[in-house]
């Protein structure tokens, strides 16, 4: 919790910087890949002789001492405080029983940074022990208060107390360990003694990772300790039929998945070969973009339904390619997004890359052909949605008015990828077909828009609050960072029953067709993966996605079904 909410709070402080540049005082978390990132936005730690009048000096979870703060202040900088708040907690038992007269013991890690701005609170009268022989040799002291680190090992921190309560008569303890280290600490016990062998993801420089490789060592359990998936060696695994894979409390969710994705693809029984080489297959279709090509195909078929038009096989291959197309670059043009939102896709894209890159400039140049045959309407449709996509990214501000508008780029305002993402669906599934039979307004071509763009909102904003993390260290504005994920999922419950209140009306007002009434139990889909989604039973990135993706072949299904039976 420490780590996530101190990166949320320094995100926060550089998305609010006006003149002054963002520090943090030290390194925010012990992982040099996200550091990297977040260098690339000019979040640096404070060196020796760093200039920090006019700004923003963040204090990571680990907290600092009370003169550090000072330095800091009277160097001119803002202080944003991000310490943990366990952390905190240790920092007022230590300030209150020091006040008291009393000398305190620290059981974890000399030098770490946590430890360094615990002693700070001590007034002079500070002690820590590292291991338990060390015990032996503190000095007389009065009155004792004993507390942890909070990412200490729990079975030695109770050995500590029992030894140091024998030593010292006058000697008060606290359970300061932070609930959830020592919830994975006996987790991972568990774990280890269930599995042949042990990976532990993590930087070198996290006491927390560290703890966790020495924990299931203490299980004699094999275990190896990589910061990054390329630093397996998978040759090390051939002799161990079950691996266990953990991660330190800092670790990002994308450098999990990686190594998990490359022992899952190495250590596999015949049976789950098979269940490997479908899920590989499923991968392809849906990283290949081609299922969510069958979605606007399928989309398109009920939009059109919907209108009371003549379904043609011609606007849903505009549909399908346009989607396709749309998909296949977008992932080009955010390649450091699904770097770390998708590992796994950013690997299939990069060995793929000519190829896809290939398919999607003519999946985009056969949609043109297509609207062109058709009518030049849905041909200045295709072509002036395809010009807004590549605008979209483009710094279309002067840099010399950044300090007037603030936002440069479409891309750059908040909640942008969600809206502009729906009506691409909306105007390629809905809209074209309307073009393509219709001169004049009707009521069910607001209601086919509406419900288009709802599915898809749905859809998108769903899987931006699954990368919410990868987002925020890149810097970009989606909803969920914007408003907050609880806003957010209100939002998309109350627009999730807005779309079956309007199908519902419009039929029954005769708007549309009897189609509304059918298409109901598509929304009831879309609210049923938000629930799986936010309940956690459907999280990973190709079941969520291809969960999402499918209710818009569902649509086509119902409305082929509708249409087979009514005419």
């Amino acid at each position: 919790m420490g780590v996530r909410r101190a990166m949320d709070i320094l995100l926060d402080a550089a998305n609010e910087k006006s003149d002054g540049k963002v520090y943090t005082d030290g390194p925010l978390i012990h992982n040099p890949q996200v550091l990297e990132y977040l260098e690339k936005r000019d979040i640096r730690v404070v060196r020796g002789q760093t200039d920090l009048s006019k700004s923003t000096v963040v204090i990571r979870a680990h907290g600092i001492t009370p003169t550090r703060r000072k330095e800091i202040e009277d160097l001119g900088a803002k202080v944003c405080d991000a310490t943990c708040p366990h952390v905190m907690r240790v920092q007022s038992i230590i300030k209150r029983y020091a006040a008291q007269g009393y000398s305190t013991v620290i059981v974890g890690d000399k030098g770490h940074a946590e430890v360094i701005g615990l002693l700070g609170y001590a007034e002079g009268k500070g002690h820590v022990v590292q291991e338990l022989d060390e015990i032996e040799h503190l000095p007389p002291m009065d009155k004792v208060c004993v507390v942890a680190q909070t990412t200490q090992d729990r079975r030695m921190f109770k050995e500590a107390i029992d030894r140091l309560k024998k030593r010292y008569s006058n000697c008060e303890s606290f359970e300061t360990i932070c609930s959830s280290t020592y919830k994975r600490q006996d987790e991972i016990i568990s774990l280890s003694k269930t599995v042949d062998a042990m990976i532990v993801v993590g930087g070198r420089g996290s006491a927390n990772t560290t703890r966790l490789v020495k924990i299931c060592e203490s299980q004699g359990t094999p275990t190896f300790h990589v910061e990054t998936d390329a630093e397996l060696d998978l040759s090390k695994f051939k002799d161990f039929n079950t691996i266990g894979v953990t991660a330190g409390a800092s670790t990002p969710n994308w450098m999990i998945k990686r190594v998990v994705e490359k022992i899952r693809s190495y250590k596999v029984n015949r049976y789950e070969k098979f269940l490997f080489g479908l899920k590989s297959i499923a991968s392809f279709f849906i990283g290949s973009c081609t299922y969510v090509g069958l979605g606007a195909a399928s989309m398109s078929y009920a939009s059109t339904v919907l209108l009371g038009i003549q379904p043609r096989l011609s606007f849903c291959l505009i549909a399908a390619l346009f989607i396709f197309s749309m998909q296949v670059l977008n992932h080009f043009a955010n390649k450091e997004a699904v770097a770390l939102n998708e590992p796994a896709r950013a690997k299939f894209y990069e060995r793929k890359q000519h190829l896809f890159v290939g398919l999607g400039a003519a999946g985009a140049v056969a949609s043109f052909v297509l609207g062109f045959m058709l009518s030049k309407s849905i041909f200045f449709c295709i072509f002036l949605a395809s010009l807004f996509g590549i605008f979209y990214r483009l710094e279309i501000i002067p840099k010399s008015l950044s300090k007037i508008i603030r936002y440069r780029s479409l891309e750059q305002i908040p909640g942008s990828k969600e809206i502009f993402y729906s009506i691409a669906w909306a105007v390629s599934t809905a809209l074209i077909p309307f073009l393509g039979t219709r001169k004049s307004f009707i009521p069910s071509f607001a209601i086919a828009i509406a419900f288009a763009f709802s599915i898809a909102f749905i859809r998108a904003v769903v899987l931006d609050i699954r990368d919410i993390q990868g987002d925020r260290i890149l810097g970009k504005e989606t909803i969920p960072i914007a408003i907050g994920k609880e806003r957010t999922k209100t939002i998309l419950i109350i627009l999730t029953a807005s779309a079956a209140v309007l199908l519902f009306v419009s039929s029954l007002v005769g708007w549309t067709t009897t189609l509304g009434y059918y298409l109901l139990p598509c929304v009831a889909y879309a609210f049923g993966y938000q629930y799986l989604f936010q309940k956690r039973m459907v999280s990973e990135g190709l079941l969520l996605e291809t969960i999402a993706d499918f209710n818009f072949i569902f649509t086509g299904i119902i409305a082929f079904v509708w249409k087979s039976s009514h005419f």
